[in-house]
């Protein structure tokens, strides 16, 4: 006797009636409720509109970091956009997900904006020291070469055109025997 049927054999197929299911597996309609849709279609229009906002700025925020003008324009832009999300929010529009990643990119900003603020004042505050310190190297190097500079002046006397090229004109003597033109050279 073969071990397994037939390939052509009948197979029973599991009961799709709800009689001869189990009672206590409830099986979710085939229709969705009865749902406002005219309201989900506003909340989820506000979600997409809001959370699309607020990723604009946060695209814009990181491109404006090269001028004062483009930051002017941010700023405007992000109070104008916080306000409306803070609206949405306290009407209740707006569905938990879109708050989560709302609330994810206001803090993002928020921690950027503090550590560029940050940056910015430690760079201004080296940047002050070093004017500092160069400025009283200056004023030390200047002190220094004025004291010198009237030394100098007593010390050494300004030499004479003549003097200038006394070496040259000791070498060109010593190299050459005749130095000056005969009627062969000319």
């Amino acid at each position: 006797m073969p071990r397994f049927p037939s390939s052509h054999s009948r197979r029973t197929q599991p009961s799709c009636s709800p009689t001869l299911g189990h009672p206590a597996l409830v099986r979710p309609p085939r229709k969705r409720l009865c749902a406002p849709e005219r309201y989900t279609r506003l909340v989820s229009g506000m979600d997409h509109m809001i959370c699309a906002e607020l990723r604009d700025c946060e695209r814009s925020f990181l491109g404006c970091m090269t001028s004062r003008e483009a930051e002017r324009e941010f700023a405007f832009r992000w109070e104008a956009a916080l306000q409306r999300f803070v609206d949405a929010a306290e009407a209740g529009s707006l569905l938990d997900d879109t708050l989560q990643v709302c609330v994810s990119i206001v803090g993002r900003i928020n921690i950027v904006a503090s550590k560029l603020s940050h940056s910015e004042t430690a760079m201004a505050q080296t940047t002050q020291c070093l004017v500092m310190d160069a400025r009283r190297q200056l004023q030390h190097v200047t002190h220094q070469s004025e004291s010198a500079g009237a030394d100098a002046t007593l010390r050494h006397s300004p030499l004479q055109p003549n003097d200038l090229l006394a070496p040259y004109r000791r070498w060109f003597l010593d190299h050459f025997a005749f130095p000056y033109l005969t009627a062969a050279d000319k």
